[in-house]
């Protein structure tokens, strides 16, 4: 199955039973989460798509696509992208696209994992103010993206 990652950005905010109605999400069950978490969450794994909601009002506020999946063999990215997106992107590429970063995070150490930079850009041209996070793995490829709500980024 694929899903529309357009329309789900454009309806960020919206609840999973309206994403539901839409036919924006191929899955019937509900998302979930731990016990006293603010977030309740659903790991679409095969679309390469997990969304994040509000617990309180099952309202989407976080959409994260995995490009990049080193866990499976010959993974690619199954759902169409909006422009200028592609599903395989070098960092020169990103920067080229959507010009230099609002705030960035250069390579580091978490855990025992070494990861990429990060990177933080401001989309326009969507019915609320968006901020798009790009994960890189150390080689420079993006390995996921995040598109959420600007007033909902902590950095």
């Amino acid at each position: 199955m694929t899903v529309n990652v357009e329309s789900l950005i454009r309806n960020l905010g919206k609840t999973y039973e309206q994403l539901f109605d839409a036919g924006l999400i191929p899955y019937k069950s509900k998302p979930t989460g731990f016990s006293g978490s603010d977030v309740v969450t659903l790991d679409m794994a095969k679309e390469g798509v997990f969304l994040a909601f509000h617990r309180d009002s099952n309202t989407l506020k976080e959409i994260t696509l995995t490009l990049l999946d080193q866990e499976k063999k010959n993974w690619v990215f199954p759902n169409t992208l909006p422009t200028p997106l592609e599903p395989v992107m070098a960092r020169p590429w990103v920067h080229n696209q959507l010009g230099e970063p609002d705030k960035a995070l250069p390579p580091r150490k978490r855990g025992r994992r070494e990861i990429g930079w990060t990177e933080r850009f401001t989309l326009l041209d969507f019915h609320i103010p968006l901020t798009l996070q790009v994960d890189y793995e150390l080689n420079d490829y993006a390995r996921k993206i995040t598109f959420l709500p600007t007033s909902e980024l902590r950095w």
